[in-house]
């Protein structure tokens, strides 16, 4: 049931503007209190869900670990190497960092491991955030989840969905050790976003126990438990992934089906931070707040649609035509 028609693409778009929203809002110290513009943490939380669900839905529909890993290489990859190749360019022309920092930077980033060099030297220094790209944390949570899907669903298949629950307990563990010891890095490495994906996994597996009436009733209890509660840990470390869950699911299969013929949410993801971030450093963000939100949000989506058309379908078609090679011989 869960292959009927759908609004993940364009959930995913919109989630991905939300971020873009908060980040401009927080880089260019507009310290806008809209709620509009602080979403971000929703919206990022949303994604991995989402993920959960699109990734162990693919992994279902073809159980080849070869096939399923080549697939995830050529969609994520090639645009984020890319990416890292043109930060590292930008490092080398304007760092006031040693030749080793560059090469640290390079070598941390092109393996996810951002948190180790997410700037070189003092160059963003005088910015708001030091980090040429601050959204690529989320990405390492990403591969990681890619990596143990295989291991998740063999998993599943021999105990069944309480595995899954007993793995969302531990991160939900996880979760109150660290805010104990009140380590506050680490409430966003990647034990702490398992519960985040085992949601996805979870509403993906139950997804044909929902129908309009329960599915309508679990978004407005959630809606309610969202506003009221946002502030109590308890909530937020048990309660609150199941319930961004269930908005989720209303968005995507309980409203008016959106048709796009496009997905650059990744993309625009990826590539909103620097833009803004460039525009900063080299002195070129309009300063009137308007201005610079339309111009910067226009910048961004045009680079994202030619990134979409131009690196990410090329790069997605290889890893589908490898696939299919594959299966032929």
């Amino acid at each position: 049931m869960a292959k009927i028609s759908n609004n993940f693409d364009i959930l995913r778009l919109i989630l991905a503007i939300l971020v873009f929203f908060a980040h401009w809002n927080i880089l260019t110290s507009q310290d806008i209190s809209n709620p509009l513009f602080n979403l971000s943490g929703y919206a990022v939380h949303m994604f991995f869900i989402v993920s959960g669900f699109l990734i162990f839905w693919s992994f279902d529909a073809d159980q080849n670990k070869k096939h399923f890993y080549i697939k995830r290489f050529f969609r994520i990859f090639p645009l984020y190497a890319f990416l890292i190749i043109l930060q590292t360019l930008f490092f080398i022309g304007f760092s006031d960092g040693s030749t080793f920092e560059v090469i640290k930077y390079f070598i941390a980033n092109i393996f996810f491991l951002n948190f180790l060099a997410p700037s070189v030297g003092s160059t963003l220094s005088s910015l708001e955030v030091n980090a040429i790209n601050g959204s690529l944390w989320t990405l390492k949570n990403e591969v990681v989840f890619y990596l143990i899907v295989p291991l998740l669903f063999m998993f599943y298949k021999k105990w069944g969905g309480y595995i899954l629950l007993i793995l969302y307990s531990l991160s939900v563990v996880y979760m109150f050790a660290v805010d104990y010891l009140g380590i506050e890095k680490l409430l966003v490495q990647f034990p702490a976003q398992v519960r985040l994906f085992m949601v996805g996994i979870l509403l993906y597996i139950l997804f044909d126990k929902f129908n309009k009436n329960n599915i309508y009733l679990l978004a407005i209890v959630s809606l309610i438990l969202l506003i009221v509660l946002k502030d109590n840990t308890y909530f937020n470390y048990i309660l609150y992934p199941f319930c961004i869950g269930f908005m989720m699911i209303f968005l995507v299969y309980f409203v008016k089906n959106i048709k796009v013929n496009f997905d650059f949410s990744y993309s625009f993801y990826i590539l909103h931070f620097p833009v803004i971030q460039l525009a900063l450093y080299f002195e070129i963000n309009p300063t009137n707040p308007i201005i610079s939100f339309v111009v910067l949000f226009a910048v961004i989506l045009v680079l994202s649609y030619f990134s979409e058309k131009y690196i990410e379908k090329r790069f997605i078609k290889i890893g589908r035509e490898i696939v299919k090679k594959d299966r032929s011989e």
